[in-house]
């Protein structure tokens, strides 16, 4: 228990760099997806790609998708794992971007059927379409009504798999979903409205996978321990934001892992994993945090590796030389570093924010056109 209780301590949180991208234009890709969308009619069709955008970031996307959002006309995102701000700018500067995310409870959020209805509008102004998913399209992503819009308006449409967050996040914390011995099946569950599902049919599961599990870590382990006959021991994990820049992974029981999560912390997005494969996972955190240890495409950036020299001891932090050339003391040369940070700090966060009023302003004239 000892062990158990030192592995449900503080959550492991992920330190992902900011990175600085270009979205690139790559014409003979374009030329490529507007042919095929026409059909080599000199009226030009539109087609749209259901693309799966994966848990979030430009590296957890498939070459495919990559592809398909630097030749599309317009991207029409949801939030999680697809409004990420890199993966956005690897459209064409002249695509549009319509941010479709569904706020729970927000009134000025997009219905489903205002989604349908766009995609079959821009369908009909022969624009070719990135309709990007969080995850995977096959997943919870409501892909079927979208499907069923553009077939009945005779318009054509291609899923394009993603990467779920129920594959992510076991492995973001450390364990496989299946394993040999512990984990021969699973079973993925929406945890969105916890009344409506019958643990029951859970009792002889080895893995239960639950998404969108923000709000019900409690209700899921009250109702896998009383209706699915779960014991108390079993292994719990808890993975918010997996492969995002808010990730983190609380380990505990059934019995436990409430109380192993800080009341304030907010758990959305959140994939809970009940079962033996979790307890593979332990020491995965120490491992990760290791002094001295890299993880090519997440740790490392250009220009933060020394560059070696002969001589160990006389190697020259690229990211500092600046300050070197400069001739400041360690504290002063700090002082300067962290303000330096603050101020990108602030110019992304307020480029995010003139983004978002952006977006708003295309939707409020896309509308009021509508009216005319």
């Amino acid at each position: 228990m000892s062990a158990l209780a030192a592995s449900v301590g503080a959550p492991r949180r992920a330190s992902y760099p900011r990175r600085r991208t270009r979205a690139r234009l790559v014409e003979p890709a374009r030329a490529s997806a507007e042919t095929r969308a026409a059909g080599g009619s000199t009226e030009k069709k539109g087609k749209v790609f259901l693309i799966g955008a994966g848990p979030g970031g430009v590296d957890h996307v498939t070459v495919r998708a990559l592809r398909l959002l630097r030749a599309c006309d317009v991207v029409v995102h949801d939030d999680l794992g697809a409004s990420d701000a890199a993966l956005l700018d690897e459209t064409p500067p002249s695509a549009d971007r319509v941010h479709v995310g569904k706020r729970g409870g927000d009134a000025r959020s997009w219905t489903q059927a205002d989604i349908d209805n766009l995609l079959v509008s821009l369908c009909a102004e022969g624009k070719i379409v990135a309709r990007l998913k969080g995850g995977c399209p096959s997943v919870f992503s409501r892909a079927r009504s979208e499907m069923d819009a553009l077939r009945r308006n005779g318009f054509s449409y291609e899923l394009v798999p993603g990467v779920s967050s129920a594959l992510a996040a076991p492995l973001r914390a450390g364990f496989p979903l299946t394993d040999v011995a512990v984990g021969k099946h699973f079973v993925v569950c929406s945890a969105h409205d916890p009344a409506a599902i019958d643990f029951a049919a859970f009792a002889d599961v080895d893995t239960c996978v639950f998404l969108m599990a923000g709000r019900s870590v409690d209700a899921i382990c009250e109702g896998l321990a009383r209706g699915a006959g779960k014991d108390g021991s079993t292994r719990v994990a808890v993975v918010r934001d997996a492969c995002g820049l808010n990730e983190a992974v609380w380990r505990g029981t059934i019995d436990s892992i409430q109380s192993a999560i800080p009341k304030s912390e907010k758990l959305s997005p959140c994939v809970v994993v009940v079962g033996g494969v979790c307890a593979l996972g332990d020491g995965y955190d120490d491992m990760m945090n290791g002094d001295g240890e890299a993880t090519l495409g997440r740790d490392v950036e250009p220009g933060s590796v020394a560059a070696l020299s002969e001589d160990p001891e006389s190697d020259l932090d690229l990211a500092n030389l600046e300050l070197a050339i400069l001739d400041l003391d360690e504290t002063a040369a700090g002082t300067v570093v962290e303000s330096l940070r603050r101020m990108v700090q602030d110019r992304d966060a307020r480029i995010k924010e003139l983004e978002e009023e952006l977006l708003v302003s295309k939707r409020a004239a896309r509308m009021l056109r509508g009216r005319k």
